[in-house]
Formats: structure tokens, C-alpha cells, sequence
């Protein structure tokens, strides 16, 4: 089946989306504005005037408080009142614990003391004290098996009022952090020289970034790798409906069933580049009717869709939410064995500790994957074949381990 760019509907660029509040940070956490708004778009243009920005909006960056970024899509997900933080282009995203950090520092030289103590303890022996803080919230296991908010409400603390079950917020969890790969990919091939001066190259770039996009949301951006009702082991999915996340049914907040501003995506065999659409002929009526846009020079993309069945959408953890370590990038295990291990079902605590885990590319993105990928794009074609194995290194099990914080090395993977 051939892939085609987004052929797009246009419903009414005036769709009228309910009006929602939501809380508006900057990044340092000094001020904050409540700001009412019906878009994206509109949000951050009102957040920019509030807080003096003059940048144009396209360099504004939105953040959850816990540093996940916020597209377009994922935007219509939020809950009203979500606290936002604002990112001007060059401004630091200050996590919680740098703010307390900082915080310490301004008030009392006792408590930068104790604050030092603990950075200290964490930085000494950390593979010991990191194993003895696991044993200790391996202990109690009465609730792990709980899946919903009101049977465990205390894991919830903090999360979206939506999120149902434990599933399907760590299945959201995981494609925050494939997404993130994504926009990383993106932005450093659109830094690189080939982008700005090769138009050619240009241009099959920007196909292989649109099938990035679309395979990614036929795959759900592989949100199972850490739900576990996907465990192949598991019974879990039996009593889903289609709320929690059953195999025909996908998430409420999963890609696959979003829509954009109103505007929805369709497949057809063209592909056109972001700098050839024209639409400036769409029509102005109401009608629920697919506008027809003006394309220049329209072109074939030879990329196809990859279809997974249920049996290859598995997760990284058992039946009861166990993951355990992958070992360093060049080991074909875990040297620590069971101390590598983590269950984030079983408590808020452990759910914490497991942020501190990586999703690690044993061939490396930046190093290696993306800059062999513009080069290839130099080329004349670049075979559908190769475009499908840089995507299963991307962001796919074929390249990914997951691993404890001991065993994420960030130096060179040669």
C-alpha cells in the first residue's frame, strides 16, 4: 500500500473549540497568568502578551510542568486549568528540583547546606544507594495490581484527572519520550547544512520527516512498550473496554485518534512540500467538504505504511509492570541482574524513580543515525528499505534498551 502525504480536509477554519482556563508559567516560576483561550495558537499569543515576549510565537515552546513539550495535538488533550510553562528560544527549562535548589540558596545558608548534603549523597556511591532506595520501595506490593484511579488514588497524584488507569498514563508516558525523539530528530536535521543549502535533499527530507510522522501514529508511538496489559503474559487486557485501551480500541489521548484544529488526514499517493502547498483558494463556507488546495509540482513518495499486528505490539515489562535492565549498550545483559529492576505500578515513589530510566539508542541518534541519514538524503533516492531502517533505529525495540540511570552511558557508542 502506497503512502501518501496528508491530503488535508478542510471542515471549517473557523471550528469552534470549547473556551478552556489554563495556568501560565514562565520558566524561572516567577509569575503566573490565567489565560482562557479556544487554540493553540491563541493560547500562546495571549501567554506572549502577558508576559512581554515579543518572539514570534513559532519560537515559543510550551511545557507541562514535568518538561513533556506540547504540540498541537497533544494540546486539545489537557485538562482545563494544566499549569504551562512558557520557553522563550535560548531560555533554560528549570526542572522542580533546580527551583528548590535555587530556592535554598536565596534563603538560608543552612538550608544550602543540607541542600549540598543531598546533592552529595546522591552523587557518592550512587549504584549502591540507588539499589538500597529500589529495595526499599520493592517492599510493598498490595496495590501493584490495582489499575484504576480509585482503587489506588494515591499513584495518581499529580497526573491528569482523565488518565483512568495506570496503563494507559504509562502508555502515554512512553510516547512522550518516543515523540520527544522525534522532535530531536527534526530539529537536527533541519540545523544541518544539507537542510539550508541542498533544496533537493531539502525536500526528501522533509518526505522522510512526514513518514516519520505518519508510521509513528500507525504505530502509536509505541505507547505499549510500557503498558502492561501488552505484556505477552498478560490477563490485564481481558477486562479493558475501550476507554482503558483494548487492542481495537486505542486510548482516548493516543495519536491514532486526534484530530488537528479540525482538520483531519488522509492518505492518497502525492507528497508536496511544506514550501510548495498553496492554499489560498480554500474555501470560506461552513460545509463539511474536503477543499481542494493548490499543489506545485506534486511527486510520488515511495515510502509505504508498516502494518503491526497485535502479537508485535508488545511491552517492555511482565504482566504485574515489572521492567528490568537492559545492561550497557554494548552487553547482552544487565551486569547487576535483579538489582535492576523496577515495578513503577507498585507506588508514586517507584512511578518517580522510573523517570530516571532511559530509553537508550545503541546506535546513537545524534551521532550517528541522523547524520547518516542527511547524507543519504544527497542522494538521488534513498531506497524505501533504508528510510524504514533508520525509522526501526529511531524509535523502535530494534534499537532501543532500556536501561537503569547506572547503565546509560552517555559517552560515545563506537
Amino acid at each position: 500500500m502506497s503512502l501518501g502525504h496528508c491530503f488535508v480536509k478542510i471542515t471549517d477554519l473557523q471550528v469552534e473549540h470549547k473556551l478552556k482556563g489554563f495556568k501560565v508559567t514562565d520558566a524561572n516560576r516567577t509569575r503566573k497568568f490565567g489565560i482562557a483561550c479556544r487554540s493553540f495558537q491563541e493560547l500562546k499569543q495571549k501567554a506572549c502578551t502577558k508576559f512581554n515576549v515579543t518572539n514570534d510565537i513559532a519560537e515559543i515552546n510550551m511545557y507541562l510542568v514535568d518538561g513533556s513539550l506540547i504540540d498541537e495535538e497533544y494540546f486539545y488533550t489537557l485538562d482545563p486549568q494544566t499549569t504551562l510553562v512558557l520557553q522563550k528560544p535560548g531560555e533554560k527549562l528549570l526542572s522542580d528540583a533546580d527551583l528548590l535548589y535555587e530556592t535554598l540558596k536565596k534563603v538560608n545558608i543552612d538550608y544550602l547546606t543540607v541542600a549540598d548534603e543531598a546533592s552529595k549523597f546522591l552523587s557518592d556511591n550512587l549504584k549502591k544507594k540507588v539499589a538500597m532506595l529500589n529495595s526499599i520501595l520493592n517492599s510493598d506490593n498490595s496495590k501493584t495490581i490495582f489499575s484504576r484511579r480509585e482503587d489506588h488514588p494515591e499513584w495518581f497524584e499529580g497526573s491528569e484527572s482523565n488518565v483512568v488507569t495506570k496503563e494507559a498514563y504509562m502508555h502515554r508516558r512512553c510516547q512522550d519520550r518516543i515523540r520527544g525523539y522525534l522532535y530531536k530528530t527534526i530539529e537536527q536535521i533541519k540545523a544541518s547544512e544539507t537542510w539550508k543549502v541542498n533544496q533537493k535533499a531539502r525536500l526528501r527530507l522533509h518526505c522522510i520527516i512526514e513518514y516519520f510522522k505518519l508510521q509513528l501514529k500507525e504505530d502509536h508511538f509505541f505507547g505499549y512498550y510500557f503498558d502492561r496489559s501488552r505484556s505477552s503474559k498478560s490477563k490485564l487486557n481481558d477486562g479493558l473496554d475501550a476507554a482503558d485501551g483494548a487492542y481495537d480500541k486505542c486510548y482516548d489521548h493516543c495519536p491514532c485518534k486526534l484530530t488537528r484544529l479540525g482538520i483531519e488526514e488522509e492518505t492518497n499517493d502525492k507528497i508536496t512540500s511544506e514550501d510548495e502547498i498553496d492554499a489560498k483558494k480554500v474555501s470560506s463556507n461552513k460545509k463539511l467538504a474536503i477543499e481542494k488546495l493548490e499543489v506545485k509540482g506534486k511527486k510520488k513518495m515511495p515510502y509505504e505504511i508498516f502494518f503491526r499486528g497485535e502479537d508485535d505490539q508488545f511491552a517492555f515489562c511482565d504482566a504485574t509492570g515489572e521492567f528490568k535492565c537492559e545492561g550497557l549498550w554494548n552487553a547482552e545483559h544487565c551486569a547487576y541482574g535483579e538489582k535492576h529492576k523496577i515495578n513503577p505500578y507498585r507506588s508514586r515513589e517507584e512511578l518517580i524513580l522510573f523517570s530516571t530510566w532511559n530509553l537508550d539508542h545503541k546506535i546513537e541518534r545524534s551521532r550517528t543515525l541522523v547524520p547518516q541519514l542527511i547524507k543519504s538524503s544527497e542522494r538521488d533516492l534513498i531506497k524505501n528499505s533504508d528510510v524504514y531502517e533508520y525509522y526501526q533505529n529511531l524509535f523502535t525495540n530494534k534499537n532501543l534498551n532500556l536501561v537503569h540511570i547506572v547503565c546509560h552511558d552517555k559517552g560515545s557508542h563506537t
